[in-house]
């Protein structure tokens, strides 16, 4: 069966290329970040084909951080030390590793609409310590997206920190004449805030098809603007893929900071608020922190069936200990 038929047509209509790789070198790494080049990013849509997460032999997978009683992460933990439901009912544990020896997949995505233009400078500093805090191991790797009336992927998925650090140049530069090519293909943008349509569209792209951790690190004031998919529909695409929401909340008032953390409740992340008691840049060390002390769980589920929704529930058999976790997964369509 070919791609064509697979996805509906508005969505095949949608679907496009990422932007080349930004310059790489040493010298570059030292200077810093250049003017955008003239070969210009080019918009995604919500509408990218969903790809299959296969784990193994048909396993679900499950990212977990425990933390005790302080709120603090705890390690050393094995299978035994955990009790995983699929609606209700009890499964074994198939796969267990401690999450930092695997790979991390990452996506920092960057609200620039109206209301977050002040806070950019602040997000272009720190995500300029934030990469290299993140990206340790090899296998490591990351993009950058800016989101507002479009998408915008600023650079593609790299194990470069030197290419996202120069990808952070992007967010401050205006882009009016893509979003103008993009309405003469598309037709006007619906909005100014495509939060959930973003979130879709990057949780869409290929994050690679071997057991590892995922996350989206997601800066906005939590307000959505004109998506044409919804809360719900970030949500299941998150848990179909297995990615742990990061949401900051960054704003002096407005935006809708419920929505953030419902976004990070369901997937397995958590919400911040940067305020006077803590700054992007320890929010940041903070993330970075709990996906260092990640867990990895599979297990086989009982029903294959495809497109259904089952709820997890992963708990310590330790009562003082708290695990985060996504709260469920969808089976592959």
């Amino acid at each position: 069966m070919t791609l064509a038929r697979l996805i509906p047509p508005p969505l095949l209509a949608l679907l496009i290329a990422l932007p080349p790789a930004f310059a790489q070198t040493a010298a570059a790494a030292a200077a810093p970040p250049p003017a955008p080049s003239q070969s210009p990013p080019t918009p995604i849509a919500a509408d990218t084909p969903t790809p299959t997460l296969k784990v193994g032999a048909s396993l679900v997978a499950v990212s977990a951080i425990v933390r005790d009683k302080t709120g603090a992460p705890v390690t050393g933990l094995t299978r035994d030390s955990f009790l995983l439901k699929q609606d209700g009912k009890p499964q074994p544990i198939a796969y267990f590793s401690q999450g930092s020896s695997l790979p991390l997949t990452l996506a920092l995505m960057v609200d620039t609409s109206g209301s977050q233009r002040n806070y950019i400078r602040d997000e272009i500093a720190a995500g300029r310590a934030f990469f290299p805090a993140m990206l340790t191991r090899p296998d490591d790797r990351a993009l950058l997206i800016q989101f507002d009336s479009i998408i915008l992927p600023l650079a593609k998925m790299t194990g470069s920190v030197i290419t996202l650090e120069h990808a952070l140049a992007y967010l401050s530069q205006p882009h009016d004449d893509i979003a103008q090519a993009a309405a003469a293909r598309n037709g006007p943008a619906r909005g100014g805030t495509l939060l959930f349509d973003a979130i879709v569209a990057v949780s869409r792209q290929e994050f690679g098809s071997q057991m590892g951790r995922r996350a989206m690190v997601i800066l906005t004031d939590g307000g959505d603007n004109g998506s044409q998919l919804n809360q719900k529909d970030a949500i299941r695409e998150a848990q179909r893929a297995n990615i742990m929401i990061y949401t900051v909340y960054y704003s002096n008032g407005g935006g809708d900071e419920g929505v953030l953390r419902d976004l990070s409740k369901a997937t397995g992340g958590r919400e911040f608020s940067v305020d006077s008691k803590m700054s992007l840049q320890q929010i940041y060390t903070a993330i970075a922190t709990d996906l260092r002390q990640e867990y990895e769980l599979g297990y086989r589920p009982p029903d294959a069936r495809a497109n259904r929704y089952h709820k997890i529930a992963l708990n310590a058999k330790d009562k003082s200990l708290t695990v985060q976790a996504r709260e469920g997964y969808f089976t592959p369509k």
